[in-house]
């Protein structure tokens, strides 16, 4: 099977639980927020190393059907790409050899979270699939399980804060990480 046709075999079933919930579900929340991404390609076929901090911008519709279950999806598309700089083995000094961007980020997860008066700690897993360009040395497109999680503070009962962490992608000697700070409501 094909890594688009698995990603869709995964997500569909799961857009399609995450309609049919949202007018039964008790808890709607959508966010949107800045992420702050760290990428890496690696190859060690040529012993070259690369890494850049560019930024996304992230939006996330969750709905917790169960308590504390919940089921999330995730897009993200860039807001800038960052110069990245490179070694290759050998050299001890890094040489900047052009622009990255992560151009997009979907994903779908399911999570827990455990609520403790106007704070929830929550954790997610689930496929993302991910489009990351390194101009100079290619673009991928890679579909990988993604996980993280955070802490939300609920200050009113509608308005959340949000920070946390997520792996979105860890393969063939790609990686992205992502810090993201968010405001979302709950409905």
């Amino acid at each position: 099977m094909k890594k688009s046709s698995a990603l869709t075999c995964l997500i569909a079933p799961a857009l399609l639980a995450l309609s049919a919930q949202t007018a039964m579900a008790q808890d709607v929340y959508g966010e949107v927020g800045y992420s702050a991404m760290s990428t890496e390609l690696s190859v060690p076929l040529i012993g070259l190393s690369a890494k850049a901090k560019p930024t996304m911008v992230r939006a996330l519709v969750g709905v917790s059907p169960l308590g504390g279950l919940s089921i999330e999806g995730i897009a993200a598309g860039s807001l800038s790409d960052d110069s990245f700089s490179a070694n290759a083995s050998g050299s001890s000094s890094a040489v900047q050899l052009g622009r990255a961007k992560v151009n997009q980020i979907l994903g779908v997860y399911v999570g827990s979270r455990l609520g403790l008066g106007p704070v929830e700690l929550f954790g997610r897993v689930g496929m993302a699939k991910s489009e990351v360009q390194f101009k100079g040395l290619g673009n991928g497109n890679e579909t990988d399980i993604s996980y993280g999680g955070g802490v939300r503070l609920i200050p009113f009962d509608t308005f959340t804060l949000s920070a946390d962490y997520m792996r979105y992608l860890d393969k063939d000697g790609a990686r992205i990480d992502g810090y993201t700070l968010s405001v979302g409501l709950k409905f």
